[in-house]
């Protein structure tokens, strides 16, 4: 009887740690909209979205010119990039585990990516918001 027992609870809990395990492998692409003033959409991170930001983010060459670069209108996109990714360039030296992609409506789009130090930098968006849109599944301009 007691090994019944013993049998029937080992399985359980590895069962129960496989599942958490398994858990923690997804990652999440979170889109933003300041008028709502919440997450209207989030998608699993995959292959497509994390080599575009990635390469996106190691062809940085300059600052975003303006002072004050947000605003409340467009989208904003939160994308985890995992695993990290350290780049090394022109004006970023970071280890970038999570990159913000800003949408304005009127403006150009751009990224806020925090430094080590936790020192946010704004950086022109150069990949193509239509495919970004295509991929995510969201019409991001109008």
């Amino acid at each position: 009887m007691s090994k019944k027992i013993l049998i029937v609870m080992s399985l359980f809990i590895m069962l129960l740690h496989s599942t958490v395990a398994s858990a923690i492998g997804f990652k999440y692409v979170e889109i933003f909209d300041p008028k709502q003033d919440k997450v209207v959409k989030v998608v699993q991170l995959n292959d497509e979205i994390h080599n575009m930001v990635v390469s996106s983010i190691k062809d940085v060459d300059s600052l975003y010119p303006k002072s004050k670069p947000l605003t409340d209108d467009g989208y904003a996109i939160r994308v985890p990039i995992y695993p990290a990714v350290k780049v090394q360039g022109k004006c970023l030296n970071a280890l970038v585990d999570n990159v913000f992609i800003i949408i304005p409506q009127h403006d150009a789009p751009f990224f806020m990516i925090f430094e080590d130090d936790n020192k946010l930098l704004c950086f022109p968006f150069k990949g193509n918001v239509s495919t970004l849109s295509k991929i995510l599944d969201f019409k991001l301009k109008s």
